[in-house]
């Protein structure tokens, strides 16, 4: 069974409240987690519509989050209002992993199913292996996706990003030479530390080079990908280790 999902758990100050309540739609069931719905704790799906928030930075931690399908983002939001995309999770990745209180707002990028799987305590491994062996295997996994991002961080240039992020996003939704693009341009912007602009200009520069081809906003065909793989800095023209691989 699967549940409509459409928003996070209490909203840390007026500009999150704001933003939960366009986004929510009225008369819309919202679970509840916790103790008082052990439905949720044993791994019930959850649906969430694109573009809805999922928590919100400084919401008390009580889950985890595991994708069945689509694609989520995580974001910090500045005082100025500048947004900085911190992840990009696809179907098997994890997120909200943090103890204490989220780091980081998590929404979703497309129509999305997951899994909320309650934080492991200290406590426990004693009491229930099968929980600690789960927080075990996120985590496990949130190292694979923290390697991805520490991959495009060591990008210096536009054109190294860019076709680092193509390389990366295409292993990681175990595509072919075809990608559809599941974020918009101001994601992927806000991810590398871009502007939309440059973004867009970098692509078409590849498209010229031809290293790539579009086919539309959201498909794009890797024509040469050991070229690609070398402005991104990848030795070989070997395509770039998935999260989790070693």
């Amino acid at each position: 069974m699967i549940l409509l999902w459409e928003g996070g758990g209490q909203a840390p100050n007026q500009r999150s409240c704001a933003r939960r309540r366009n986004r929510l739609l009225p008369g819309t069931p919202m679970p509840r987690f916790g103790a008082d719905n052990p439905q949720h704790d044993a791994g019930q799906g959850l649906y969430v519509r694109k573009d809805a928030p999922i928590y919100f930075e400084n919401d008390t931690a009580n889950h985890w989050y595991e994708i069945i399908s689509g694609v989520v983002r995580t974001c910090r939001f500045q005082v100025d209002g500048h947004r900085h995309v911190t992840g990009l999770y696809y179907k098997g990745d994890v997120f909200g992993l943090e103890t204490g209180r989220y780091q980081d707002t998590a929404e979703a990028v497309t129509e999305t199913v997951m899994i909320p799987h309650p934080h492991c305590t200290r406590e426990a491994p004693a009491q229930d292996t099968s929980r600690a062996y789960e927080w075990n295997r996120a985590l496990r996994k949130a190292l694979g996706s923290a390697r991805s991002c520490i991959r495009l961080m060591g990008c210096k240039t536009a054109e190294e990003k860019v076709a680092a992020f193509l390389l990366e996003t295409r292993e990681r939704l175990q595509a072919d030479d075809t990608i559809v693009v599941p974020m918009s341009r101001g994601d992927i912007a806000d991810h590398l530390g871009l502007t939309i602009h440059t973004v867009s200009r970098t692509i078409t520069a590849l498209v010229r080079q031809k290293l790539i081809a579009l086919d539309g906003r959201q498909k794009i065909k890797i024509l040469d990908d050991k070229g690609l793989s070398m402005i991104a800095g990848e030795a070989g023209g070997s395509r770039a280790s998935g999260p989790g691989e070693g």
